[in-house]
């Protein structure tokens, strides 16, 4: 398979949910937990951040939805490198 191809089912994906007392989140990881990468660590982050700091979020929330201009699609503008952006800080 082409490394730079989108792959929606060897996604992990990071749910939202409305809940009575605000929100829920989870994750859907089709990995094995040997299995995992960076996408997986990156997902149970968001998770972690979203759950500690809840108002943080909503607010970038609110403000991403007024910066954005126009929906767009993936390209290699918008797919960070993150071993290239880390610059070897993930070990």
């Amino acid at each position: 398979m082409d490394d730079d191809v989108v792959n929606i089912f060897n996604s992990v994906s990071v749910i939202i949910t409305p809940h009575k007392k605000g929100f829920t989140c989870g994750i859907i990881d089709p990995k094995l937990p040997a299995e995992r990468d960076i996408c997986s660590y990156i997902a149970k982050g968001l998770i972690r951040f979203v759950t500690t700091n809840a108002d943080l979020i909503y607010e970038e929330g609110i403000q991403g939805f007024y910066d954005d201009t126009e929906i767009e699609e993936i390209s290699d503008n918008n797919v960070i490198d993150l071993f290239d952006f880390k610059k070897g800080d993930l070990n």
